[in-house]
């Protein structure tokens, strides 16, 4: 639908959020606000965005090639698989936004903000920016361990050399092994292997397969070594997304999913869907869960029952910040409050721990409740 500038201020002000699908190609809209408001799928094509707000916007799949978005503010929006191919994004502040598999080839990054606190994994056309993020800024920020960015010149301090040297002569060839691990990747990989021991299929994010994870010695095989064993999260999931009759949009989305647990016997029967937000925006998480959810109920071609749960896994800090994400009026419309619980990272890993020393029996004792012990509802 192609709708002007005026227009969309005029409708914005009077309350409306969802845009999703418009077509505002070449338009300016030179400091306008549309923070939280659903863009998806938008046609912003060449338009003029500078200094606009877009802060929490949907713009999953949306149209800004060749698009100006000069100190644009951007924080916290998702803008998953989004074509930025020529855009001009100086001074625009990405600080945790969600540009995962975005296109950005020849787009104008140079003086952008706060991109090492977005999420921009399998990102098209930002080798360049990669080099530049410090070592330190992704050990901070917990986000991007998986690349492999250029040694920070800094200085390990005392306590840094000292357990460096002793892992160094305890496992001198593993050092050099040893691949760096986001919190994520760690949770994705426990959460996949606790749904196979309860006998469930199990699907992780389509552009996650091709990251290393590690664990503990509690596996053993050829490739334990030590304290650790390396893996790669394909090896923890099915080959093919396992969910069919959503709308191929849905489906794109859907198969971002952090983890999908699924029946063994029924194919059309979801266990839990479950999403993972250390750092990154819990709102971009909980829209893609949403859309699962609503395709579901609103097409009953699916013929899946659209009574499973969903979880959002956080640091125990986050609770408040997604209690306050559930209240938002799309979260309400969707009744994700209903069926979506919080669990704390904290405790799946204590959780975990007690599984792989046989503390606990994950069959016997506690069978498919074992998530619900640990999680809580709002």
């Amino acid at each position: 639908m192609k709708i002007n500038a005026n227009k969309l201020k005029q409708l914005y002000a009077e309350g409306r959020r969802d845009f999703h699908g418009c077509d505002l190609s070449d338009a300016d809209l030179t400091e306008i606000d549309l923070s939280f408001a659903n863009l998806s799928g938008a046609d912003f094509s060449n338009a003029n965005l500078n200094n606009s707000n877009l802060s929490y916007t949907n713009l999953i799949s949306a149209k800004l090639r060749g698009a100006s978005l000069e100190e644009a503010n951007l924080k916290w929006s998702d803008i998953i698989y989004a074509d930025l191919r020529d855009a001009n994004l100086q001074g625009a502040d990405l600080e945790w936004a969600n540009l995962r598999s975005a296109k950005l080839t020849n787009a104008n990054y140079q003086t952008v903000k706060n991109i090492e606190r977005a999420d921009i994994t399998d990102a098209i056309g930002l080798g360049k920016i990669l080099e530049e993020i410090e070592e330190s800024d992704m050990i901070q920020l917990n986000l991007f361990e998986e690349y492999r960015i250029k040694q920070s010149k800094r200085k390990l301090n005392v306590n840094q050399s000292i357990k460096r040297e002793s892992f160094q002569q305890k496992y001198p060839p593993a050092l050099a092994l040893l691949p760096k691990i986001s919190r994520h990747t760690k949770m994705q990989a426990i959460l996949a292997e606790i749904g196979q021991k309860l006998g469930h299929r199990v699907w992780i994010a389509r552009n996650d397969h091709s990251k290393d994870y590690t664990f503990g010695d509690y596996r053993f095989g050829d490739d334990t070594f030590g304290d650790y064993r390396f893996g790669k999260l394909k090896e923890l999931t099915m080959e093919g997304f396992p969910v069919g009759g959503l709308e191929k949009k849905v489906e794109k989305i859907s198969k971002l999913i952090d983890v999908i647990w699924l029946d063994k016997n029924d194919q059309f029967k979801v266990v839990a869907l479950f999403e993972i937000e250390c750092t990154t925006a819990i709102h971009s998480g909980l829209l893609r869960m949403g859309d699962f959810v609503a395709n579901v109920k609103l097409n009953p071609v699916t013929f899946i029952d659209p009574y499973f749960p969903i979880y959002v896994v956080i640091p125990q800090q986050r609770k408040k910040e997604l209690q306050t994400q559930l209240s938002r009026p799309i979260f309400q419309y969707l009744e994700l409050h209903k069926s979506c619980k919080g669990i704390n990272i904290e405790d799946i890993e204590r959780c975990w721990e007690d599984i792989i020393k046989q503390k606990i029996n994950i069959k016997q004792e506690i069978k498919q409740n074992i998530i619900d012990i640990i999680a809580y509802s709002f």
